[in-house]
């Protein structure tokens, strides 16, 4: 029976009696990563649990070739075809194994995979569309915890996300979806932001990373916005009066109650190529009688910029004639731009009472925005709302109860850079009997703030000023929305001046190149120009290396900005690792004529490094440091111990030097300080933040001191610690690596 499976069983296989496993073939072994005596004697179902294919397929049930993940004991995903043979008696089976290699899945577990994980969310992979889980980081389990989906093992079966969850998992395209809910046990809803990316592997195979996000603070507060805007509707509702927000083009965009049963006297689209010709039905008139033509109506006034109050209007047509008093005010933008208009009608149809905001005073209370109320004479405070009190009680400890401040100059405890120009403009707006908003910028304890604040006047009946409220608004969270997309699209358009830049080079090398390689192939002439084709080799090596770069540095600074780069530390000598990187690159400077000297300040020094990131962001400052030196300058690098907790090494340069105002632009990404297309340094402007972030992953700091034509020295200051190894020193294996890396770090000079 053995020899009969040694003549069918060649590489990847298992034999089986009575679904229990008596033989494991090396190869198999080897794939798995588990030892020979783990496997002998369990059973198939035990089997389908060790290697996490038990929710996939059943042994028992093959009956022809079957393709399914299998996990190594490193817990990598592996794809597998799997077939059985039977000798002789049906019991006796052989189970052959086929490696299904797909470089997509190694780039998108390379990538995307591990532990490496992001403080604010997580990310996993799966196959497509079966939605098999490969891989997942630290973070998966806790978020499924909080969704209350959580099990022993995950890998290896599909996820029981909330049907929502779910149903982006199977859409099958990529896509971003914004605060998705989901509920723990305890019934507490969390929010997240889903990134779905689909990656396309070989012949039908399909891969999805997921990425999670927490915005449930976020969007909690979005929330709390939207139930102030909800409050603030609920205060014009209950007003008497009708108020009426126009945008830009006249449309109206938000009435109160008593605006929904106002009779509009015109058309409510007031800018349409028909509201001349729909007004002729209309008659609006002012005090004397005589017919208020289309162009003057308060509407059209108050978006030309005017304000205006006591504008008194009459409305007849079809519907009974109506008597109004309007109240117009502008809306500006940041710009001074006129973005809409306000307007409040008030009826002054005898036998109406004319008691403007008598019921708001009443619904103000409990509004989660401050709302206060003083005299326009002298400022005295007469009401303020809760929210307004516990605002003015964490500003000022002192203030204990309603009583402590009722009474006192509202303008004590009001935030203002220029109080009198403040003054001045709420006086105007009372003799205007209009509003005035104040927008204020101020940070307290390191946070900005951004205000709005509504000054009205409120007039009684006898047409006098009787008070003036104040409606503060916190409009934080849309300056910083309005901000962050000015950044992101400012990022966006420096991605795509140096990236274009960047591709059209090396590209136009490389296809030069292989129009050259196809003429002498035509010719038959490859000997005869041996050198040349040499030489475009070598171009085309070097400029793939760069696009290669370019490639890697996108996608670094992104996993750096998302929290997915982590450290590998191990204890080195540095004094030694910088030597090394100084002789690996002394070639270079040398074939440019340029000399480089290291010159520490001791021997040697212990600590703690990732070695490979510690080259990068070194390799980067010589790189730079060579890109803006001429033949016959010098390249400094200099090694102190600043104390005993801190290491200075600095690279100092006789180049071209940088601008002081140009100094702290140079950190920021897709920077070039020369933009034209004849500049003397190549690259996208991601080295240099890319170095400084990996400085800060170790704790520490790049700084720059630069004399304009006199050159520069580049400091990276980083903290002496020591990891608990043992021995407490890390034999180094990584000087293969850096000569690669000095061939990508160096690409854009030297090709």
């Amino acid at each position: 029976m053995i020899k009969d499976l040694e003549g069918i069983s060649k590489g990847l296989h298992l034999y089986t009696i009575d679904d229990i496993i008596q033989q494991v073939s090396g190869e198999f072994l080897k794939l798995t990563g588990y030892k020979e005596c783990e496997l002998i004697g369990i059973s198939l179902i035990e089997l389908g649990g060790l290697l996490k294919f038990e929710h996939q397929v059943s042994f028992q049930n093959i009956s022809d070739r079957q393709n399914l993940y299998i996990f190594n004991s490193d817990n990598l995903p592996i794809e597998v075809k799997v077939r059985f043979d039977r000798l002789g008696d049906e019991n006796h089976k052989v189970f052959h194994f086929e490696e299904q290699k797909d470089l997509a899945l190694e780039f998108t577990l390379n990538n995307y995979g591990g532990s490496e994980t992001n403080n604010n969310g997580c990310t996993a992979v799966f196959s497509y569309p079966d939605c098999i889980l490969l891989s997942h980081d630290e973070n998966y389990i806790k978020m499924m915890k909080e969704m209350n989906s959580v099990s022993d093992n995950l890998l290896g079966k599909c996820p029981s996300f909330p049907m929502n969850i779910s149903e982006l998992l199977k859409r099958g395209t990529s896509c971003h979806e914004f605060e998705v809910e989901s509920r723990g046990a305890a019934g507490a809803p969390a929010y997240w932001d889903i990134n779905v990316k689909m990656i396309a592997g070989v012949a039908t195979r399909q891969y999805v990373v997921i990425s999670f996000y927490d915005v449930t603070k976020k969007t909690q507060e979005r929330k709390r916005l939207t139930k102030q805007k909800s409050e603030m509707e609920f205060i014009l509702d209950n007003m008497s009066d009708v108020v009426n927000i126009l945008d830009k083009d006249g449309v109206c965009t938000y009435k109160n109650k008593a605006g929904e049963q106002f009779p509009a006297p015109y058309p409510q689209n007031l800018m349409s190529v028909n509201s001349k010709r729909e007004s002729h039905s209309f008659r609006v008139d002012d005090t004397n009688g005589e017919k208020i033509s289309i162009e003057d109506i308060p509407e059209r006034k108050v978006l030309r910029g005017e304000k205006f109050s006591k504008r008194m209007v009459i409305g007849t047509s079809e519907q009974p004639t109506a008597y109004y008093e309007c109240e117009g005010t502008p809306i500006y933008d940041e710009q001074g731009n006129i973005e809409g208009g306000i307007l409040i009608y008030k009826t002054s149809q005898p036998g109406i009472e004319n008691g403007e905001y008598t019921a708001l005073q009443e619904s103000v209370d409990e509004i989660s925005m401050y709302y206060a109320s003083f005299s326009h004479k002298d400022y005295k405070i007469n009401y303020l709302n809760r929210f307004a009190l516990k605002a003015f009680k964490e500003e000022w400890p002192e203030i204990k109860a309603e009583s402590d401040i009722i009474g006192k100059n509202f303008f004590n405890y009001y935030r203002t850079e220029d109080l009198e120009e403040l003054i001045c403009n709420i006086d105007e707006s009372i003799e205007k009997r209009s509003s005035y908003l104040h927008k204020l910028e101020f940070t307290k304890d390191g946070i900005t703030y951004h205000t709005k604040t509504i000054f009205q006047p409120i007039i009684n009946q006898n047409n006098k000023v009787e008070k003036i409220i104040a409606l503060g608004i916190d409009i934080s969270d849309e300056e910083l929305a309005n901000k962050t997309m000015e950044k992101l699209l400012k990022d966006q358009e420096e991605l795509f001046i140096n990236t274009s830049h960047e591709l059209k080079t090396p590209l136009t090398v490389i296809f030069s190149g292989a129009q050259l390689l196809n003429l002498y192939l035509e010719r038959d002439s490859l000997e005869e120009y041996r050198e040349d084709i040499q030489s475009v080799t070598k171009m085309t090596m070097g400029n793939c290396y760069r696009l290669n770069r370019l490639v890697n540095n996108i996608l670094d600074i992104s996993k750096i900005e998302y929290g997915l780069y982590e450290l590998n530390l191990s204890n080195y000598n540095v004094v030694e690792i910088v030597e090394d990187i100084v002789e690996s690159v002394s070639q270079y400077t040398k074939s440019k004529g340029i000399k480089i000297i290291f010159d520490p300040d001791l021997e040697e020094l212990m600590m703690a490094l990732d070695v490979s990131k510690f080259d990068r962001i070194l390799l980067n400052l010589i790189s730079n440091a060579i890109k803006f030196s001429i033949p016959g300058e010098t390249i400094l690098i200099r090694l102190v111990k600043k104390d005993d907790h801190t290491v200075c090494i600095s690279v100092k340069d006789e180049g071209i030097g940088i601008a002081q105002k140009n100094v702290e632009a140079i950190f920021k990404k897709f920077t070039q300080l020369n933009r034209n297309f004849n500049r003397i340094a190549e690259g996208t402007g991601l080295g240099l933040p890319i170095a400084k972030s990996l400085a800060e992953l170790h704790g520490g700091s790049i700084s720059v001191e630069s004399i304009l034509d006199e050159g520069s020295t580049f400091t990276l200051e980083l903290p002496i610690t020591i990891m608990d190894t043992g021995s407490g020193k890390h034999v180094d294996n990584n000087k293969m690596d850096r000569v690669e890396l000095i061939k990508y770090e160096f690409s854009d000079i030297y090709f």
